[in-house]
């Protein structure tokens, strides 16, 4: 982490919005999703997204990598003496959601046509809405450079007409899947949610991982620290959120937190 910068955003004033800002890292991330829309904008360097089924993407300085909920990728840096300085814009769904009713007077989820794409329009008003939150401009300043930023997304890179969204899920997958959220802190081994689930071992793990991406253990991994993040944010002592979440002591929860988020406890808490 030498001579590496991280710094959180999250204006009181606009619940939903996190902007994450990081300086000459040479962090690499593991397959992931994540549960909002994210936009990582590129400002020097480059780093692989790799998405399962489509190769390996590479998203250079001045470049946006657009990540709809769900969507499986990672972020690896070339080699180990590369640095890399972004942004990461991320969405609550409720937030978008009110962008599409007030915009296109449609109900949903916007979706991202796109994965890796270079827009500078959209580049500059994520720019202007990032400076906005860092400034303390005040409310309505931010509230502009936030409605600015969601017209020229949704109307240059995002599909509009998303209505509600159904499922195509398993139930199985589902019970699954809800089981996990429900048992944060256990160990949860996979004969016991084979049977919650209702199906064979091997069967379970063929149908989990292709109607969400990756495997149970990543998933149930995954969901704890979006979890530990929540409680973080609310002010849950480290050492709690790592028990809370089912790690076996602070260290190991700070490791893996780093690993998923690419910084620390300490570090994503500081405002």
């Amino acid at each position: 982490m030498d001579n590496e910068k991280i710094r959180y955003l999250r204006p009181k004033e606009i619940e939903g919005l996190e902007i994450q800002e990081v300086i000459n890292s040479n962090h690499s991330f593991p397959n992931h999703t994540h549960g909002v829309h994210s936009i990582g904008l590129m400002e020097a360097g480059g780093c692989y997204c790799r998405k399962p089924g489509s190769g390996s993407s590479f998203v250079r300085g001045g470049e946006l990598a657009l990540f709809n909920p769900g969507l499986v990728h990672s972020g690896v840096i070339k080699d180990s003496g590369t640095r890399i300085s972004y942004r990461v814009f991320s969405f609550d769904n409720l937030l978008l959601g009110k962008a599409l009713r007030d915009l296109a007077e449609k109900d949903g989820l916007p979706e991202f046509r796109s994965v890796v794409i270079r827009d500078t329009m959209v580049t500059a008003s994520l720019t202007r809405l990032s400076l906005a939150a860092a400034g303390g401009n005040g409310r309505l300043a931010l509230d502009t450079a936030l409605a600015r930023a969601a017209a020229v997304l949704l109307t240059r890179q995002c599909e509009t007409t998303s209505r509600v969204p159904g499922t195509k899920e398993p139930v199985a997958v589902k019970r699954a899947r809800d089981y996990l959220h429900e048992n944060l802190s256990e160990k949860v081994s996979l004969e016991e949610l084979s049977k919650v689930a209702g199906l064979s071992r091997y069967h379970l793990l063929r149908v989990f991982r292709e109607t969400t991406g990756l495997p149970p253990h990543n998933y149930h991994l995954q969901v704890r620290i979006e979890n530990a993040k929540r409680l973080l944010r609310h002010g849950t002592a480290f050492a709690d959120t790592a028990l809370l979440c089912g790690f076996s002591d602070q260290s190991h929860f700070g490791n893996t937190f780093r690993k998923y988020t690419g910084a620390t406890p300490s570090q994503y808490t500081k405002i």
